[in-house]
């Protein structure tokens, strides 16, 4: 019975694979760039970072007067204020972009996103963390897939950069395969997941569905918002071009690892989209299958067979999303690294489960932000 769930999780991901593998990497359709664009960025102590970021965007290949930066600071304790205004204050006055700077009004990355949002001058918003990096036509990227489609929110590619530590490596080969599910079920109409460090919207559908972002926790604007233009029958478009996508700092130790992705667990309760719960379904019922089968097989011989043929049913589809997002990088995974990790994958998943159900994540995701 243990292969059963592994074999539906494994038909299911070879299913995306193909989808993504069949979308070809295109290049940025010709627009007018004529879309007034907000970008609306987030941060708390970001001192070390945030200099970077505003480098990056206000190097983007797309008119001065039809785009803002609007940065909301949420209660930095650091010198992340003086960096930004030491930063605008240096731009030369032949530089012709805007960028804002408020503190938020309450507490958390929500609140903070949703401030600068009712502040932003622009049609469509874009939002990213403050530790991203992109490239000069990320903005026209979107742009062009806004003026060419008019959907009401866009999803793209998330790259996680890291060292080369073990712990540093199985994030960016996790949060390759969460890309490549992005991709793949976005381009089959039935997007499951998004990243607030790379997405875009229409500022009506943002404040059509500001009330169904759940305030009641401290996270989670970017998949409550993706799940209520889904509920409404909006229009969702994911970009596929290389230049759209961001790179952002990965996790440095297991336990950053683990708190981060037990907080992005801790939300689930609230999924309500059929198409998100089904997959995480799947998903949970195969992790918890080969682990329980590799458990078995420490006690009982019987099951060291079942166990190795529940370990590579699993292997191949896993091998394929990861590899798929890789590629379009131009980077290469080791096999011999990949088999290690995934080996301790279904361990890893249970643990983070388990994390994100403990009395410490609940306090997380019933916290209010400040009014």
């Amino acid at each position: 019975m243990l292969i059963i769930p592994v074999a539906v999780y494994s038909a299911l991901m070879f299913v995306l694979w193909l989808t993504a593998h069949k979308n070809r990497l295109p290049g940025i359709p010709s627009s007018e760039n004529k879309t007034i664009i907000s970008i609306v960025v987030a941060c708390h102590n970001e001192e070390k970072y945030i200099k970077s970021l505003l480098k990056c965007l206000v190097k983007q290949n797309y008119p001065s007067d039809n785009y803002e930066v609007i940065i909301v600071d949420d209660s930095s304790t650091d010198f992340t204020c003086e960096v930004i205004n030491s930063f605008i204050n240096s731009l030369p006055s032949s530089d012709n972009v805007t960028i804002r700077l408020y503190p938020s009004p309450g507490h958390g990355k929500k609140s903070a996103v949703r401030y600068g949002i009712s502040n932003a001058n622009g049609e469509v918003i874009l939002t990213t963390d403050a530790d991203c990096r992109m490239g000069p036509r990320w903005v026209s990227s979107y742009s062009a897939c806004y003026e060419k489609c008019s959907p009401d929110m866009m999803l793209a590619s998330v790259t996680d950069l890291s060292d080369n530590s073990f712990v540093s490596s199985f994030a960016r080969y996790e949060f390759a395969a969460l890309q490549t599910i992005t991709e793949a079920t976005a381009l089959l109409g039935h997007p499951v997941m998004c990243n607030g460090a790379n997405m875009g919207f229409s500022k009506e559908a943002y404040m059509n569905h500001a009330g169904e972002l759940h305030d009641e926790i401290a996270s989670g604007d970017d998949i409550f918002l993706l799940h209520a233009v889904k509920r409404s029958g909006g229009k969702i478009s994911y970009l596929s071009c290389g230049a759209a996508a961001v790179e952002t700092a990965s996790a440095v130790s297991a336990a950053a690892l683990l708190s981060q992705r037990a907080r992005w667990a801790s939300k689930a309760y609230l999924y309500r989209d059929a198409s998100t719960i089904i997959l995480a379904a799947v998903t949970a019922a195969c992790n918890a299958a080969v682990t329980a089968a590799a458990i078995a097989s420490c006690f009982n011989t019987r099951f060291i067979i079942v166990t190795g043929i529940i370990y590579v049913l699993r292997m191949i589809p896993d091998y394929l999303i990861i590899s798929q997002h890789m590629k379009k990088r131009k980077e290469h995974m080791p096999l011999h690294l990949f088999i290690v990790m995934d080996l301790f994958y279904p361990f890893y998943f249970i643990t983070v489960a388990f994390l994100s159900i403990l009395p410490s994540m609940r306090l997380f995701r019933q916290r209010k932000p400040a009014l």
